[in-house]
């Protein structure tokens, strides 16, 4: 898969790049139509705060009522920007307000209760893909395609300084712990950015494209790289603790309960690991690539892969409880809230759908507007 896509003649960021794209738009069908509401023109993103999920797609940020079902509000109202483009998860930051970034590098902030824009920073061209990282001094961290890391004025929406960050950009969630931000980029590199002095305390190059961002777990940086690994990095120095192999290109990050990892790959492989050295613990193949990231919850692990189906395991053995077919791909990371499973959809006549996850039942799906 990796020979499929990379292409002889470009050097290392550009066959970076170009397979990480063309592998999501083969395992997620992002520029199929959908059956019913509006085409797909970027992959969607997903935040969820109290009773709503923030659903950012195409040219509109939705906010969806985790009850019924229903839009709440749409921004724009009217018909959006063409060039402005959501490709990542809506930020909620520490005063319930949104903040999202678009393809173009236009930055908005939203109230999330009616969706009114508070500021606009209009984009140099340059795509945001990655999500909005908000930072202990109340800024708000974009990584920008051009390898600068932009530090936006949270209050007035100005760009207070830019961060070189050495051709490197993110198109994952970059993490906040303490007094760094941690960034995985598709240039092969993990890096540690500080707060306070402004410099990159550490980078190391893992050989292969992070797609899908950093997670922090248990005093460690775990990523999933296209070199099919998940690899657990010293938050200190970036030093490597341990590697674990897996059957394809692991696009998410990998996620934590009670003493165990769960990661899934574009093999079709779910498995879980330990948490301490990444020894596998169980292992099973799905029906089809995993491009979505699994989520955990009370001994039950769940994931969806690209042909639409979403399965629910014992998290201790991997034993199945159910599974569920929806009408289209299964993309991002699922989340649980408000005592559903919540799956962003490709691909198919909705975009949104809410599962009961006792046994997978459909509770509600949501349409985005033509």
């Amino acid at each position: 898969m990796q020979q499929e896509y990379s292409g002889e003649h470009m050097n290392p960021t550009q066959k970076s790049r170009r397979g990480a794209l063309a592998a999501l738009l083969v395992f997620a069908g992002l520029l199929s139509s959908c059956a019913g509401g509006a085409p797909n023109k970027s992959w969607a993103g997903m935040a969820v705060q109290g009773a709503t999920a923030f659903l950012a797609h195409n040219t509109f940020i939705s906010a969806v009522n985790l009850d019924t079902g229903q839009m709440a509000w749409q921004y724009p109202a009217e018909k959006g920007d063409a060039t402005v483009l959501y490709y990542s998860d809506p930020l909620i930051d520490s005063n319930g307000d949104l903040v999202a970034a678009g393809y173009d590098g236009t930055v908005v902030k939203l109230a999330a209760d009616s969706g009114t824009a508070i500021w606009t920073m209009e984009g140099d061209g340059n795509p945001i893909i990655a999500p909005i990282a908000e930072g202990p001094d109340g800024a708000y961290y974009a990584s920008s395609e051009d390898g600068g890391l932009l530090v936006i004025d949270s209050a007035a929406g100005t760009l207070l300084r830019r961060v070189d960050l050495g051709k490197a950009s993110s198109w994952g969630t970059m993490a906040v712990n303490g007094d760094r931000l941690y960034i995985g980029t598709i240039e092969h590199k993990v890096l540690a950015y500080n707060f306070e002095t402004g410099a990159i305390d550490w980078s190391v190059d893992l050989g292969a494209s992070i797609a899908g961002g950093v997670n922090l777990v248990d005093g460690m940086v775990v990523v999933g790289t296209f070199a099919k690994q998940v690899v657990a990095l010293d938050p200190q120095n970036g030093e490597t603790l341990w590697e674990a192999e897996t059957d394809g290109w692991v696009w998410q990050a990998p996620v934590e309960s009670d003493d165990a990892l769960f990661a899934a790959d574009l093999g079709g492989v779910l498995r879980s690991l330990t948490l301490s050295d990444g020894l596998p613990l169980w292992h099973i193949e799905l029906e089809a690539p995993i491009q979505a990231g699994p989520a955990v919850q009370d001994g039950t692990v769940f994931a969806g892969d690209s042909q639409g189906t979403v399965y629910a395991y014992s998290a201790e053995a991997g034993t199945p409880a159910w599974q569920r077919k929806l009408e289209g791909g299964v993309f991002g990371t699922l989340r649980l809230a408000g005592g559903k499973l919540l799956a962003v959809v490709n691909g198919g006549k909705y975009q949104l759908a809410a599962l009961h996850p006792g046994n997978g039942s459909i509770i509600w799906t949501y349409t985005e507007p033509s």
